[in-house]
C-alpha cells in the first residue's frame, strides 16, 4: 500500500490530461468496467451498442471494422490512461478492481470522464519506489483488466489476433508515451501493430505510426 491517498494521485493524473477528466466522483451515468466484464463473461457482446452508435455517427455502417477498432481502443484507454499516468507522474500503481473503474462518454462517443472509485481502488508503491517498477506493475494490472473483454470482442467483425492484441499493446505504449511527455521527458515514438482504420472514412489519412503506411486509403 501507499501513504499517498487515492484522491491525491487521481488529482495529479487529472491535471496532466488535456482532453479527459479523471475523477474519484461518479456523476451522471457511469459504465463500470465490472459490468462490461460480467456481460462479456456471460457470452454477451456488451460493447455492441457503443459500436453501433459510433458507426451511425461516423457513417461507417457498411465498414463496421472502423467502429469496432475505435471502440476497442477506447475501451483499453479507459484502463490504460489512469494507470500509465500514475506510474509516470507519481511512481505508484493505481490498482483498481473492475468495480473501481468506470467511464462516461462525450457526445462524440469517446470516453471523456474516467472514474476511479475510492474503496474499490488502492494506491500501491512498488518495491524500490521506482517509476520503472510502477510501470511494470501497472502494465500487468492493465492487461488483467482489459483481457477478458478483448478476448471475445466484436464477434460480428472479423478481427485478427494481431489486430486484437495489437490494440492492447499499442494503447498501453501510447498512454505511457503521453504520460512521459506530461512528465517532461522524451519518449521515442513507436510504430503501431494495430490499425484504427480511420483511413476507411472519406477524407481521412493514416495516423502517424500506422502499420498500413502513410498513404491515403478509402
Amino acid at each position: 500500500m501507499s501513504s499517498r491517498p487515492l484522491e491525491e494521485v487521481v488529482h495529479v493524473v487529472d491535471r496532466a490530461l488535456p482532453h479527459v477528466t479523471v475523477s474519484v466522483e461518479a456523476t451522471g451515468a457511469v459504465t463500470w468496467v465490472a459490468d462490461v466484464t460480467a456481460h462479456a463473461a456471460a457470452g454477451a457482446d456488451p460493447l455492441a451498442p457503443w459500436r453501433q452508435a459510433l458507426a451511425a455517427r461516423q457513417g461507417s455502417e457498411r465498414k463496421p471494422h472502423v467502429a469496432a477498432a475505435f471502440v476497442l481502443q477506447w475501451w483499453c484507454e479507459v484502463v490504460a490512461t489512469p494507470l500509465a499516468y500514475a506510474a509516470e507522474l507519481a511512481s505508484v500503481v493505481i490498482d483498481p478492481s473492475p468495480t473501481g473503474l468506470g467511464f462516461q462518454l462525450a457526445p462524440g462517443l469517446y470516453p471523456s470522464r474516467i472514474v476511479v472509485r475510492p474503496g474499490h481502488a488502492s494506491v500501491v508503491e512498488p518495491a524500490g519506489h521506482s517509476r520503472e517498477a510502477a510501470l511494470e506493475a501497472s502494465s500487468a494490472a492493465y492487461g488483467q483488466l482489459v483481457t477478458r473483454v478483448v478476448r471475445d470482442y466484436a464477434p460480428d467483425v472479423k478481427m485478427s489476433s494481431r489486430q486484437r492484441w495489437g490494440v492492447v499493446s499499442d494503447v498501453w505504449a501510447i498512454a505511457v508515451r503521453s504520460a512521459t511527455g506530461a512528465a517532461g521527458r522524451y519518449a521515442e515514438p513507436a510504430r503501431r501493430t494495430s490499425c484504427c482504420f480511420i483511413v476507411a472514412l472519406p477524407g481521412m489519412t493514416a495516423c502517424a505510426g500506422c502499420p498500413q503506411g502513410s498513404t491515403n486509403r478509402k
